[in-house]
């Protein structure tokens, strides 16, 4: 006797959900792999998480002014890449580490919305906006 598709489309999609519950309610637990909240204050750096497969807080609801570091912390199980294509930068980070880019908007030059990758795993979304407030 046949199963129908639907009956099986709805079992494969209970078990994603059964298995992305899962993962994370192990890492909530665990506080392992959990990303660090960008700093609000103007003076601290902005704190990028770079996580298997996604940059956290990659998509700033406010801008970065002046004199403010950018971080990326790769806190995955994975080396990643942080490339910005308006600076010519590219540097991996393994995990466990992090990279600093002093006074990111003095280097980028002028305020407007800037994007950065991981060109090893860009395909998979690993993608995120620097965005620059004026002066």
């Amino acid at each position: 006797m046949a199963v129908p598709r639907r009956t099986l489309l709805l079992a494969a999609a209970t078990l994603v959900v059964t298995g992305v519950a899962a993962v994370v309610a192990f890492a909530l637990g665990s506080g392992a792999g959990q990303p660090e909240r960008p700093s609000a204050n103007p003076e601290g750096p902005y704190v990028v998480s770079a996580i298997d497969y996604h940059f956290h807080d990659a998509h700033p609801t406010f801008p970065i002014g002046p004199d403010r570091d950018l971080v990326v912390r790769n806190v995955g199980r994975n080396v990643h890449n942080v490339t910005i294509p308006a600076l010519g930068y590219s540097q991996d980070v393994r995990p466990g580490h992090e990279l600093t880019i002093a006074d990111v908007a003095e280097q980028l030059g002028a305020a407007g919305r800037y994007p950065f990758f991981c060109r090893f795993h860009r395909d998979r979304g690993m993608k995120g906006s620097i965005v620059i407030a004026n002066a």
